[in-house]
């Protein structure tokens, strides 16, 4: 006897994307934020996850789409008391908010804190925690997460390079609902956009330019506009 479960689609009740940002970042999903090594990622990470800590709206948002809520960082490359805490205290980020770690974690890991976002960064450190498994099959597994949770989890992987770590196969794209991309443009201005969603027109969600600011020997981002 057949162990298939059939769904009837007329018994399935629609539901509406809830968003982390409108247009960019959903909740329940994955998103996959993608630039060249040294363009900031981190940087912007950082500025999203302070503003989700405190209830700000995101950029080129007049509302919050969640209120302040927690967020957990895996930051493999980078050290939490000289880099990560200095970064999100600069980001004006509520740090009692803002939780780190360092292996892979469950739902039910994540069940007292609810997160609203899950910052993985970098992607690659993440998979490679048991390289022994396919980068598909992890990445799918953060779907289930994402899912299971209602969190949103952003990803960071750097490309542009030639290294084999950043070469990944079509399949590893298949879960992510979003993808972003980081570029730099001149007098050290940052453009973000769209380069993929299975959620909305891309047409519809126009890209973005900020600047960094040094603020005492601590980046900051500011005077987002729009980048059309």
């Amino acid at each position: 006897m057949s162990n298939v479960v059939f769904r009837r689609m007329s018994e399935i009740m629609p539901e509406p994307i809830r968003w982390l940002w409108e247009g960019r970042i959903p909740l329940g999903k994955v998103t996959l934020l993608e630039g060249e090594p040294g363009v900031g990622k981190s940087t912007l990470t950082t500025e999203i996850a302070a503003r989700v800590s405190r209830g700000a709206a995101m950029p080129a948002s007049k509302t919050p789409e969640v209120g302040s809520a927690n967020v957990v960082i895996f930051g493999e490359h980078d050290d939490l008391a000289d880099t990560i805490q200095p970064r999100l205290e600069a980001a004006d980020a509520d740090l009692a908010r803002i939780y780190a770690f360092d292996q892979e974690v469950s739902s039910e890991d994540l069940a007292p804190l609810k997160p609203a976002l899950i910052i993985l960064d970098p992607i690659s450190s993440y998979v490679c925690m048991n390289c022994e498994r396919d980068p598909v099959e992890v990445m799918r597994k953060l779907g289930h997460l994402a899912h299971k949770t209602g969190a949103a989890i952003l990803a960071v992987q750097s490309v542009g390079d030639k290294s084999e770590e950043h070469r990944q196969s079509p399949d590893f794209y298949s879960t992510p609902r979003s993808i972003l991309s980081l570029t730099a443009l001149g007098h050290g201005s940052r453009r973000l956009a769209v380069s993929k969603t299975n959620l909305r027109n891309i047409p519809d969600v126009h890209p973005l330019v900020y600047y960094f600011h040094d603020d005492e020997g601590e980046v900051k981002i500011v005077n987002w506009s729009d980048g059309r």
